[in-house]
């Protein structure tokens, strides 16, 4: 089997550019080990001083150094005066000019690489029969039509051992460049592996497409109850479903709730959401309930949270004007969630309304009790489209969920990286010496969070203002009179990971890690930790801990 550049997920979503996929794979499938394919490779040139730019569908680097071009033409095309066009949208497209064009910018460009290498190409018509036509800028034994097409891998391999083409640099092609030259070129020059400058908008893009299934047909599913428990993994679109409700809501001019435990979250979630849309913890319910009808909190009083939380129960179970007056509610972190609160929230909806409880067990960080809703439609669902594929091998490894995540990302990823410390000072150095390995990946430092392990008042970075010459962007724990949260000023993110749940971002450091055994609680707080990233994780522990997951694989 040959080997791609890049790499393709197991599952690629259906485009238009599906035709050329199942060409790739053919190609994939039917060249044997020492061939090596690049898919989707642009080109640059500058001829007499103006930029040309193209992509050549595939490039295919045999064991002996010598290139072929294939462009792929699906569908039909049209033959006129012995000239082949392909028609699109924006007009008609010379395919035997496209196709010289095409070649000489190859081998321009390994010329001025000083690489030397025999450079052909060839036309893919997979739909199409040339049925004997002949056309005048492609020679018949380039073509490969609909009638061939089922050989494409023998005529590839004939291809690159005959070497019938271009030599490309000084001397000749008796002696070609080294294979790991060419394939620097072809992988770096042109550009077809990951660039993880601009990967992580990338991933966020290709994850919001691939995890849209929860978001599209969920709100489709009608309860008598108009009650849906959503049990899903992390990463598997449960905040794109809350934003798609509520976004419908504010269409139809509906009363929408989003409560969840996470004070982060709301505020993550506020950003995003409708304007007219309620989004607030569920604490935040309960304080804005005191401070309208009794007055401001005394938040120094042991308790107070308790006490506030029986307070607003007691009011919506006795007040009418506070029933039934959402036509939606969605309880967001479900697993967070006392049974008492979620009492308080289900008298609030109204006698057609829909809610829904989206929760995680293996994102239970909080020691809650049970609780059972009558009547409910529950939907449960393992796919996990932000986290690396790699990085989830290790959460099934580790057994952090109570069943197999479904590595559904478009990107392969790494295995994380773990630094151990004993000391504050090397709990800094390994901190600062992973957060250098993610910078070396090309992860810019404002797409890199630090997630402490321990809580805001007992994480040494939390309370760090500078590490590594970087100046850290900390959470005070402090609010505005406004309610919004107040943070110090910093280049670095770093919060815990009990506020940092269900955000993400393209690296994560997850570090001050610490604990004696791999217990239930251990394992909620390395999973919420490991499926922050849409690139990569690092892992800064003690060494005790270090020995604990070491012993586990």
């Amino acid at each position: 089997m040959a080997v791609l550049y890049p790499s393709l997920p197991p599952a690629v979503p259906v485009t238009g550019l599906q035709r050329e996929l199942d060409v790739l794979r053919v190609l994939e499938q039917s060249l044997s080990e020492g061939y090596e394919i690049f898919h989707s490779v642009p080109w640059h040139t500058v001829h007499e001083g103006r930029d040309r730019h193209g992509e050549i569908d595939l490039v295919v680097l045999g064991p002996t150094g010598n290139i072929l071009l294939l462009e792929i033409k699906s569908g039909a095309v049209e033959l006129t005066n012995g000239v082949m066009f392909k028609m699109y949208k924006e007009g008609s497209k010379d395919v035997g000019r496209q196709l010289k064009v095409q070649h000489a910018a190859m081998v321009s460009r390994l010329q001025q690489a000083g690489l030397r290498a025999v450079v052909t190409n060839c036309l893919v018509l997979p739909d199409f029969r040339v049925e004997g036509q002949h056309v005048v800028g492609i020679p018949p034994e380039r073509i490969v039509d609909a009638t061939g097409f089922a050989q494409l891998g023998s005529f590839v391999m004939e291809a690159l051992v005959s070497g019938g083409g271009v030599g490309a640099g000084a001397g000749g092609t008796s002696d070609p460049s080294s294979l790991t030259a060419l394939r620097q070129f072809l992988c770096n020059e042109f550009k077809v592996t990951p660039d993880l400058r601009v990967l992580g908008a990338q991933l966020r893009q290709t994850t919001l497409r691939l995890a849209d299934g929860l978001a599209t047909w969920v709100p489709r599913i009608d309860t008598p109850s108009g009650v849906l428990r959503i049990q899903a993994t992390a990463g598997s679109g449960k905040t794109q479903l809350a934003l798609r409700l509520l976004q419908d809501a504010a269409a139809a001019s509906q009363r929408s709730l989003y409560v969840c435990y996470n004070r982060a979250l709301a505020d993550h979630i506020t950003q995003l959401a409708p304007t007219r849309a309620q989004v607030a913890s569920f604490h935040e319910l309960c304080v804005d309930h005191h401070r309208r009808h009794v007055g401001e909190p005394d938040f120094g009083a042991q308790g107070l949270y308790d006490t506030l939380s029986a307070e607003y129960r007691e009011a919506v179970e006795a007040t009418p004007e506070l029933q039934g007056r959402y036509q939606l509610i969605i309880i967001d972190e479900g697993q967070d969630f006392e049974p008492d609160w979620v009492a308080s929230l289900l008298p609030q909806l109204s006698e057609d309304g829909r809610i829904y409880l989206l929760e995680d067990a293996a994102q239970r960080l909080y020691p809650r009790d049970e609780f059972d809703l009558s009547d409910v439609v529950t939907v449960h669902c393992q796919d996990n489209f932000r986290t690396p594929r790699q990085v989830c091998q290790v959460l099934n490894a580790l057994k952090l969920s109570h069943a197999p995540i479904e590595a559904r990302s478009a990107y392969e990823g790494e295995v994380p990286n773990f630094y151990t410390y004993t000391t504050e000072a090397q709990l800094r150095r390994q901190t600062e010496a992973a957060v250098k390995h993610l910078q070396s990946l090309g992860i810019a430092l404002s797409d890199i969070a630090l997630v402490s392990w321990r809580g805001l008042m007992n994480s040494v970075l939390i309370q760090t203002p500078v590490l590594g010459g970087w100046s850290l962007r900390r959470p005070t724990g402090k609010y505005s009179n406004a309610g919004d949260a107040l943070w110090t000023e910093g280049e670095l993110l770093v919060d815990s990971v009990y506020r940092f749940k269900g955000q993400s971002a393209a690296g994560i450091v997850l570090t001050e890690v610490d604990f004696a055994a791999l217990d239930e609680g251990v394992k909620r707080k390395l999973f919420v930790g490991l499926t922050r990233a849409h690139i990569a994780v690092e892992v800064v522990l003690t060494e005790r801990a270090a020995r604990e997951l070491v012993g586990v694989l």
